[in-house]
């Protein structure tokens, strides 16, 4: 099974002046590795208008931007904790803006896991513990362990 987590996709403090820039970082590295197929980030920009991702979890502002299958070449999360919030709307309120701390870039491959995989994630975000630990979290290296432990990834 290909490894989701890779520690050379987390980003700590990661500075972003707005959301399709934070789309055109993370996921241009995804499409330029060839992770992602040169169609990534405008279908997550497109996915993202149409269905927002941002999460209002109890002790800090996620999102979880991802998009089709069609888009991915090989399964990967990309974590960034944000230098400063970026704006995203509300998954399920389109009408509330959440200024995101941190953002969970999601490439999945297979449409079958593709669920699974998002309860894990969600799952992980119910945990105050965990929220905690990412709060917490100063590096690239220890976000990867909260995550890697929390989620079993």
């Amino acid at each position: 099974m290909e490894t989701l987590l890779r520690k050379d996709y987390i980003y700590d403090h990661l500075r972003a002046e707005s959301r399709d820039k934070l789309f055109e970082i993370m996921g241009g590295r995804l499409e330029k590795e060839g992770i992602t197929k040169n169609s990534y980030v405008a279908a997550l920009k497109e996915r993202e208008e149409k269905y927002p991702t941002g999460l209002h979890t109890d002790g800090l502002l996620i999102a979880m931007p991802h998009t089709d299958s069609a888009h991915v070449n090989e399964a990967c999360i990309s974590i960034a904790r944000l230098e400063n919030p970026i704006p995203f709307h509300e998954m399920g309120n389109k009408k509330n803006t959440l200024d995101v701390e941190m953002v969970f870039m999601l490439a999945l491959k297979d449409p079958e896991a593709h669920l699974k995989i998002l309860q894990k994630i969600i799952g992980m975000f119910s945990d105050r513990e965990v929220l905690k630990k990412l709060r917490e979290a100063e590096t690239a290296k220890k976000i990867y362990q909260v995550v890697y432990e929390a989620a079993d990834l």
